[in-house]
């Protein structure tokens, strides 16, 4: 049971209610959880929105996805099996993220798996970051490091509110 309430729509001042309607939030308990605090949901869906075009739908997923396993969070993980999968990201690549087996994927998506590793758990080095960079331009560098301490923080909250899958967890080897 999530520490804070899961509001609907109806339960957000009038100002607030079209997050609900005008995005594409549905009944994912993360946002009903951060209603509580509707103004900054409000932000957090700006500054989520920006940071989802630092890269191409299908890499932001693998970003996210090994953000996700490095942290071993269940919700994001589960959250984003799904999109990854309607990006193109394959199982075969959602089992190697999770595994932690790069070699099994291309060298782009394995270097932005071991960077968002790295970044995720606080520990980025000059090799990840260079490996990177082999691929990105600084600008793009530094907004896949900012679009995992994101998902880093997201985590945090969702953690502090104890918010729990929709569904039975899709399990780390889907």
């Amino acid at each position: 049971m999530a520490r804070v309430p899961l509001l609907e729509p109806a339960d957000l001042p009038e100002e607030y209610r079209y997050l609900f309607t005008e995005n594409d939030v549905g009944d994912a308990h993360i946002f009903r959880a951060m209603a509580n605090a509707p103004e900054l949901l409000q932000w957090y869906l700006r500054y989520s929105t920006r940071l989802w075009d630092v890269l191409p739908e299908r890499e932001r997923e693998i970003v996210i996805l090994a953000t996700a396993r490095a942290l071993e969070h269940e919700y994001e993980w589960h959250q984003h099996v799904r999109l990854g999968r309607e990006a193109g990201v394959t199982d075969a690549e959602i089992i190697a993220i999770s595994d932690g087996t790069l070699e099994a994927l291309d060298d782009r998506d394995a270097a932005l798996t071991a960077y968002a590793r790295a970044v995720a758990l606080g520990d980025p080095r000059d090799g990840d970051h260079d490996r990177l960079g082999d691929h990105y331009d600084a600008e793009t560098v530094v907004g896949v490091a900012m679009l995992v301490g994101h998902y880093v923080a997201t985590a945090r909250a969702l953690d502090a509110f104890d918010v729990a899958t929709e569904e039975p967890f899709v399990g780390w080897r889907p």
